[in-house]
């Protein structure tokens, strides 16, 4: 299942349809709601309100997930409105919002069966790159967390097709929430066409998960043991998280990067200069038959396909010239009990993580270390990533000197999910905002049922840019070169007659 930025792949051209979700009377009629929001939530929509009131515009902090969902046969009006009202229904984020008042955040909620569809008919497009900067545009739009709905819909219709598509602000939704989604979005719309009962599990509610979450957070104090974690990382960087750095290769012309720190291209007198969207990559980096003999490498050494994905990227990265030391941020799920597991909501936690190559005497051993080390950070998710920023007594995202993750790698194996071997053979994807970072290196590594996929942004410009490209290519190389001393499933030699 490919995890691709949006303008990088082609929808199919075809008649274009928009699903904007709204409520009579508007949030006027929502319920005020106790129950607290994430600090997840809190420092997204907090960052979101500070970037408005510095630049005047909402435009340039995209940051909203989505699906694309293909289905072999004529659309069905009824059928679409059908699944997406009762997707909504189903999932209380979509029916709940979050607004900033001057000393606190307030939520309001709104009942199953409140929310509809406005159907807008767009047009008929019959070349791909009009339709995508169409779609691509509306659903930046559409995002901005500070709003509700901060999501919406969209059909692409044909005569014997269509495509299906959502996005929503990444305070709704995370990359398991969307891995999950894929089939909860094509059983409903079945049970619709056919009318029949969709006959999917009960999902929890994020809202109630955040309120949870909120309390056991709020109550955590400088004891906590993801505290000790986090501070021995960040004494060991300086009090910073790092960033991507490798040596310069030979004979690589190096341009300024663009923008600064800020991610915003905003001068000193603040004025912000035209924005410049991240690189991207996607593509895949071991067929089905690698993957399982890279696997088999990792498991002879004690280890997993993650501790080995983990072990490659830190032995790729000493041997380019970024040090002994491979240092990032792994965000981890949240969702612990069952009930979560289909939830749509961000359930994500980040963790330092930190692999020293320094004597190691061959891969097998780089691998218990990555092994051991994910072992001994996985207490750092337990605490989400704001509030160890206010025991530490700084504030992430708002004037503090506490810093944002810039080097991030996430590793998901997809096959647990329902619906995964269609999804990965073109049924469906997930879908990225750009992002307009100078500075972020963000690389996610899948395992698929047909192999091993990565998906990566960084800047589109300057020596970063530069580096990262050098580093995925050898990282696939690197790969297979391991899986390549693999005897898992090979062939035994012919014996002479």
């Amino acid at each position: 299942m490919k995890f691709i930025q949006m303008m990088d792949q082609p929808v199919e051209p075809g008649g274009l349809v928009e699903w904007t979700p709204y409520t009579e009377g508007g949030l006027g009629r929502w319920t005020e709601d106790s129950r607290p929001t994430s600090h997840n939530h809190e420092l997204h929509l907090r960052g979101a309100f500070e970037h408005r009131l510095r630049t005047q515009r909402e435009g340039g902090r995209e940051s909203w997930l989505g699906l694309a969902i293909e289905f072999d046969e004529p659309m069905s009006v009824p059928a679409v409105r059908a699944t997406l009202v009762g997707w909504i229904d189903r999932h209380e984020v979509l029916r709940s919002h979050v607004v900033i008042w001057s000393d606190r955040l307030a939520r309001m909620t709104t009942g199953p069966g409140t929310v509809k569809l406005k159907m807008g008919r767009v047009g008929w497009y019959s070349e791909p790159a009009p339709l995508l900067d169409q779609l691509a545009g509306n659903f930046d739009r559409a995002t901005a967390p500070l709003q509700w709905p901060a999501y919406m819909f969209a059909t692409v219709a044909r005569e014997k097709s269509f495509t299906l598509l959502f996005a929503g602000d990444h305070s709704l939704v995370d990359g398991y929430s969307l891995i999950m989604a894929q089939h909860e979005l094509i059983a409903l719309y079945s049970a619709a066409r056919r009318r029949t009962d969709h006959a999917l599990p009960a999902v929890g509610s994020y809202v109630d998960f955040s309120a949870y979450q909120r309390r056991e957070a709020d109550a955590a104090g400088a004891d906590h043991e993801a505290i000790a974690v986090w501070s021995d990382f960040l004494h060991d960087t300086g009090g910073k998280l790092p960033g991507f750095e490798l040596a310069d290769g030979p004979g690589e012309v190096i341009a300024e990067d663009n923008g600064g720190d800020n991610g915003d291209n905003e001068h000193i007198d603040g004025t912000v200069s035209e924005l410049v969207p991240q690189g991207s990559l996607t593509s895949a980096l071991l067929d089905d038959e690698q993957t399982n003999r890279f696997t088999a490498v990792c498991s002879a050494a004690g280890g997993s396909l993650s501790s080995g994905v983990l072990a490659a990227l830190a032995a790729v990265y000493a041997e380019l010239g970024g040090g002994p030391i491979l240092r990032c941020v792994i965000p981890r799920h949240t969702r612990g009990d069952q009930e979560w597991f289909g939830a749509l909501g961000w359930f994500v936690a980040t963790v330092p993580f930190r692999l020293d190559t320094t004597g190691a005497s061959d891969f097998g051993q780089l691998i218990d270390r990555a092994s051991d080390e994910m072992r001994r950070v996985r207490k750092a998710g337990t605490l989400p990533f704001l509030r160890v920023g206010e025991i530490l007594g700084q504030k992430p995202g708002g004037g503090g000197d506490f810093p944002e993750p810039k080097f991030v790698v996430s590793f998901i194996d997809l096959r647990f999910a329902p619906g995964h071997a269609e999804a990965d053979a073109g049924r469906a994807r997930v879908l990225r905002s750009h992002n307009y970072s100078g500075d972020e290196v963000y690389i996610w590594i899948n395992r698929t049922a047909s192999g091993l996929r990565i998906s990566a942004r960084f800047p589109a410009q300057g020596r970063t840019h530069n580096q990262v490209g050098r580093y995925l290519s050898r990282f696939g190389d690197f790969l297979k070169q391991i899986g390549d001393q693999s005897t898992f499933g090979s062939l035994p030699a012919s014996r002479e007659t």
